[in-house]
């Protein structure tokens, strides 16, 4: 019977073909990637009547309005529909087990870690071949990577509904939210995991942990160099302590949690401490504080006759792995880097942020757009002062 299936699949995948479909590329880390599934054996386990997951899809489609929704895992050949809800019989037949090169959830395999929505299955590139043939198919499709602690995405948590639509930012981020929830749970369950440590020397071992979305925040000051040649090292060293320890008081406040500083620079991340959805927003808050902060410092220098301090802040919200090394807490990723970028671009006094970060914001910010910004290694991107 299983041989049958295979023939009649393998039939549907090159009328496809034929028809013009192109099916999604494989990641770079698509070995390791299999590895990761194998590990958390998600194929295997049988999750459709654990209580624990089989209410997710439903508060998925409650949350985005549309009327299914699948968690589905995606191993080498094969995507697997574990849980469902809005389906009807027949469907739910014909979506358990779907080939891999036909599957929309495969091309979220290599969207960045971001979620992916196509508002019209029937003409978008990606798509319109092979759901023509299966017309039957809803025409609207929003999926969120599922994505193990290690930071492999194993498949999608994805809503589907029979006209074309699109969600708005919350929804789709509440989308992702629950696609971190569910990894979360079904990890802390399993009792076969290995260690999360990996090892980058011998000497030095990092315990990670991978976050969907955190927010980067990246300040220097402006004109340091400057300042090291004027000042005596031992008052170099008292002022740079004086505004690193009003930063930290300012990242408490807002539950934002130092990563470190380098020289002159400090780093932190939001999104750590506190998993609440508004990480954004309190660390472009804390940001603002920080010019505040040293804009009263200024007061006093100046009245000893020194220069002012000036300061640069570059934020980004993106996916992030963090953990502690045996000498300290750090965080890695892409994210780490644009949020570098942009304060290296930024203009002094100013907070500089991407779009990412200003999806996440509420709407009552008044931000300036900054078109064609060169952002090193990056290419250019159109990015926002904060005010």
């Amino acid at each position: 019977m299983r041989f049958i299936k295979n023939i009649i699949v393998d039939k549907i995948v090159e009328s496809a073909i034929n028809a013009g479909h192109k099916p999604a590329e494989l990641p770079p880390n698509e070995n390791e990637r299999l590895e990761d599934l194998e590990r958390l054996k998600l194929i295997e386990k049988n999750i459709e009547k654990d209580k624990r997951f089989s209410s997710f899809p439903k508060l998925a489609a409650a949350l985005t309005g549309c009327s299914q929704s699948s968690i589905h895992i995606i191993d080498n050949d094969t995507q697997h529909c574990k849980v469902s809800f809005g389906k009807d019989i027949a469907s739910e037949i014909l979506t358990k087990e779907a080939p891999r090169k036909l599957a929309i959830c495969s091309h979220v395999l290599n969207n960045n870690s971001k979620p992916l929505m196509i508002e019209d299955v029937s003409i978008d590139e990606r798509t319109k071949h092979a759901f023509s043939l299966a017309p039957f198919f809803p025409k609207f499709y929003a999926g969120s990577p599922i994505i193990s602690k290690t930071g492999f995405i194993l498949g999608t948590f994805c809503v589907f509904d029979d006209k074309p639509k699109k969600l708005e930012h919350s929804k789709l981020d509440g989308l992702r939210m629950l696609a971190d929830q569910f990894i979360n749970v079904y990890e802390s369950t399993i009792n076969d995991l290995d260690s999360d440590e990996v090892t980058t020397n011998k000497d030095e071992k990092i315990v990670g942990e991978y976050y969907s979305s955190a927010t980067i925040l990246f300040s220097d000051f402006v004109g340091f160099t400057k300042k090291t040649e004027e000042l005596q090292p031992g008052e170099l060293i008292e002022i740079l302590d004086s505004f690193f320890s009003g930063f930290d008081k300012i990242m408490d406040r807002f539950s934002i949690r130092k990563v470190k500083t380098i020289g002159d620079a400090y780093m932190a991340v939001g999104g750590i401490l506190d998993l609440n959805s508004n990480h954004a927003e309190r660390t472009v808050l804390a940001a603002k504080e920080m010019i505040n902060f040293v804009k009263g410092l200024n007061y006093q220098q100046q009245a000893l006759g020194n220069e002012p301090w000036k300061i640069r802040i570059g934020i980004h919200t993106g996916p992030i792995i963090a953990g502690e090394t045996s000498s300290q807490f750090d965080i890695w990723g892409d994210s780490v880097n644009i949020a570098a970028r942009l304060e290296s671009s930024g203009s002094e006094m100013e907070v500089h942020c991407s779009k990412e970060t200003k999806a996440n914001l509420p709407k009552s910010y008044t931000l300036f757009e900054r078109k064609d910004v060169e952002l090193k290694g990056k290419g250019s991107q159109n990015t926002f002062i904060i005010k």
